[in-house]
């Protein structure tokens, strides 16, 4: 009704600000059919989705549990919208993933984080874009020693064959 209703009856226009602050509060409570609602209403609506967008929608799905539509989420952000979530949503889904022993998710995400880090920038990707990518590269708590480090701190193994 806000975004709707409220703010368009007072000259506002809802903008990727609105939509976020909504989408956190859903997020909060794990209202996922909500928060899925909502990020659609917003593309169709062609506000801009940004890394804040991505990690309400991520936090979302974790809080109810659903880590591998989380994973699947930053995914299809990531190819629709062109952006990612901060670096600690990767993380937070990794450790989501081990803790409840799905190996096989954790590994998922995993090899998502590598194509980050393969990823090259073209002619149509915006400036912002870029940047983000970037940083997320070369984030050392991305890194392959760091991802590593937290699958052993959970009791399991990456191998050479994990990687690509």
């Amino acid at each position: 009704k806000i975004l709707n209703e409220t703010m368009p009856q007072k000259g506002i226009e809802p903008d990727t600000y609105s939509y976020n602050t909504i989408l956190s509060a859903l997020a909060r409570v794990g209202d996922t059919r909500n928060l899925q609602e909502y990020l659609i209403s917003m593309t169709n609506k062609g506000v801009r989705v940004d890394k804040y967008t991505a990690q309400a929608m991520v936090d979302g799905f974790l809080n109810v549990g659903d880590i591998q539509g989380a994973t699947s989420l930053v995914q299809d952000i990531f190819n629709q919208h062109d952006t990612l979530p901060p670096y600690t949503s990767h993380l937070k889904i990794i450790e989501f993933a081990l803790a409840n022993g799905l190996i096989f998710e954790a590994k998922r995400h995993v090899y998502f984080v590598q194509q980050i880090w393969k990823w090259q920038p073209s002619q149509h990707h915006d400036k912002k874009f870029c940047q983000l990518m970037e940083e997320t590269k070369r984030n050392p708590k991305l890194s392959k020693e760091a991802v590593l480090k937290l699958f052993r701190y959970f009791g399991e193994d990456l191998s050479e064959q994990d990687f690509f």
